[in-house]
């Protein structure tokens, strides 16, 4: 994965949240979390974390990617406050046209794994029966 430059970590609450800090020790960059809605008590606005500025570049991260619908929510707020969000890192594609639909908005999305891939995996080693992982390959298929 080729990136330029990563000035900090973001997400959407909840999900990728949880493990977004972890990564961002390692990495020792700020992490910053985006809120599906703004809250007005505690740690008030919409994007708790470190400070969003004009120009920072900033790595999306999420556990799971399906339509792509949810992290456009997440990524306009930081967009609309001058950060580029070129990268997003995917920890498993559900391989339902998000990676696509995001690629044709511009964004490059690293995917750890594809649902397929998993499937196909836990069928070699007896954990999915034929017909589970077919139900799953099946369903995919659709989209």
């Amino acid at each position: 994965m080729a990136i330029d430059r990563i000035d900090k970590l973001a997400s959407i609450e909840l999900k990728g949240a949880l493990i977004l800090p972890s990564i961002g020790c390692q990495l020792d960059l700020p992490c910053v979390v985006v809120r599906k809605e703004e809250k007005a008590y505690g740690v008030t606005g919409r994007i708790a974390g470190a400070e969003v500025a004009k120009g920072d570049h900033i790595l999306f991260f999420d556990d799971v990617i399906s339509e792509g619908l949810s992290k456009v929510e997440g990524i306009k707020p930081l967009e609309e406050l001058g950060a580029k969000v070129k990268h997003l890192m995917i920890v498993v594609d559900r391989e339902q046209g998000g990676r696509e639909n995001l690629e044709k908005s511009g964004y490059k999305v690293h995917a750890l794994a594809k649902i397929s891939e998993l499937v196909n995996r836990l069928l070699e080693h007896g954990q999915v029966s034929k017909t589970q992982a077919d139900a799953v390959l099946d369903h995919i298929k659709r989209f």
